[in-house]
């Protein structure tokens, strides 16, 4: 027997609208598209603009495995939409089956038929939960796999289950005690051949030693390292990577001279002098004019010279030459806030200020309407001159509370975060999209959609945070996304 889906077409996305019209029909197909009007149709009375209804849709004439749902609409004016699509799969009716088990068999690697393996007694039960001890002895070293299945009282067997498992030889206790170690780089000279160190007997090594490196040349070496026991047997060496680098040169003649310039080197000697101490060590701070550069991003570079006529090689900053800020002495005599949307200067929600300037804390209520999620509170404040400074912005989250609507909310998905097309927007089959939108980070709506719909197209967007608000058929949601 095949089971009978129902869809809801919230789950699809095939809420569409069409130039306004009024949707007059839908129409569905499975996995071929049979053209235009082809479909098996379904009459929506009375005509709506955006569709949000259940259909019981029968799947009793395909065959078992995966299928796909397509959907359509049209409008009034006979325009058809984009068809959506939901990936679905037909399986047969489980069995039930009220027979007992009443025996359990294993194996090893590879099946000796039903009834031909190890038997364990079961108990009638419906399920079985047991512990057995298997015995592994006449299993060779390496890798197997062990197959269980039972039977139960109509003599059926069921399918087997299996474990891999690895059996080892079992570890081998060496008692004798460490006499000898040593050790040699790069190339094994052989066993008893390498630079010997002298060890006290014991059972196990745990020193240090210094070791030369004096004979090495300059670069990369491993030195290896192995032991020997009473019995003389050798262990497996153990090694470590290291590096042979020349000695740091000590340079003692004292820094008489300094120099810098920006941009652009213009050789040894040639920078602007900078008059400094003999010292051995320069570490004081300087006033350097920057009024002959443009305005922009700049590197400034310095070296100094010692006593023995050798230069440094040079540091480095970046830097930026930029306008003086315009100093404004109007006083501030209004301030207003708002919470993601931005509805246009001076229709904001107002705050009580006193003095230039604002330094204290402001108490903005968020109780009421404002979704789940996160949100950005933005204040800006105006001067006596008419003139709306910039809005500084403060990201925060409002908690969801123990509910039916919370947890729907919780099971919401948006990905990929970044993205840099499309933005998948997955919800259970029970929660239905009325509207999305995306807010940028000045407080404009840039997208706005009142359809369920899975994915949105991004592709057009500026890089940067959006918000992204969703609202379903209990509650609203808001979270941070980002366009790369």
């Amino acid at each position: 027997m095949k089971a009978l889906y129902t869809f809801l077409i919230g789950c699809f996305c095939v809420g569409v609208t069409l130039a306004q019209s009024d949707i007059a029909s839908v129409e569905y197909f499975f996995d071929t598209d049979p053209g235009l009007g082809n479909g098996i149709s379904i009459d929506i009375d009375p005509d709506v603009e955006l569709l949000d209804q259940n259909f019981n849709i029968p799947t009793t004439g395909l065959d078992q495995g995966t299928h796909r749902l397509f959907m359509r609409v049209v409008n009034v004016d006979g325009l058809t939409s984009m068809y959506n699509y939901k990936t679905f799969r037909i399986s047969d009716v489980p069995d039930t089956n009220s027979a007992s088990l009443v025996e359990t068999e294993f194996f090893f690697n590879s099946d000796p038929g039903f009834g031909n393996g190890y038997t364990r007694v079961t108990n009638n039960s419906n399920s079985m939960n047991r512990n057995f001890n298997i015995t592994i002895d006449g299993l060779p070293v390496g890798t197997h796999r062990l197959f269980f299945r039972t039977k139960n009282s109509d003599n059926e067997w069921s399918m087997y289950t299996y474990k891999t498992f690895r059996k080892s030889d079992a570890p081998i206790t060496n008692s004798a005690d460490i006499v000898e170690a040593e050790y040699y780089f790069n190339t094994d000279p052989g066993l008893g051949n390498g630079t010997n160190i002298d060890v006290a007997d014991v059972a196990s090594l745990d020193e240090s030693f210094n070791i030369s490196t004096a004979s090495l040349p300059i670069g990369t070496h491993r030195m290896f390292l192995r032991v020997k026991n009473s019995d003389n047997t050798w262990s497996l060496y153990d090694h470590k990577t290291f590096r042979v680098s020349d000695a740091p040169i000590t340079n003692s003649a004292d820094i008489v001279e300094a120099e810098y310039y920006f941009n652009s080197d213009p050789g040894l000697g040639n920078g602007t002098h900078i008059d400094v101490s003999d010292v051995a060590s320069l570490d004081e701070n300087f006033s350097i004019p920057t009024s002959s550069l443009n305005i922009g991003t700049h590197r400034m570079f310095m070296r100094v010279k010692n006593s023995d006529n050798s230069w440094s090689m040079y540091d480095n900053k970046t830097f930026r030459v930029s306008d003086l800020p315009e100093i404004n002495t109007a006083s501030i005599i209004t301030a207003e806030y708002f919470i993601d949307v931005d509805p246009g200067f001076g229709n904001a929600t107002s705050l009580t200020i006193s003095g230039d300037d604002i330094d204290e804390n402001v108490i903005v209520p968020t109780s009421g309407s404002i979704s789940q999620g996160d949100h950005y509170l933005h204040i800006r404040v105006q001067n006596t001159d008419g003139t709306w400074s910039l809005y500084d912005r403060q990201l925060f989250e409002i908690d969801g509370t123990l509910g039916v609507a919370s947890e729907e909310l919780s099971e919401i998905s948006i990905y990929p975060i970044p993205a840099s097309d499309y933005v998948n927007i997955k919800t259970p089959n029970h929660v239905q999209i009325k509207s999305i939108r995306l807010i940028d980070m000045n407080g404009k709506i840039v997208m706005q959609v009142q359809d369920q719909i899975e994915k949105i197209n991004i592709s057009n967007l500026q890089q940067g945070v959006y918000l992204m608000q969703i609202t379903t058929n209990n509650s609203s949601l808001s979270k941070r996304i980002i366009k790369n």
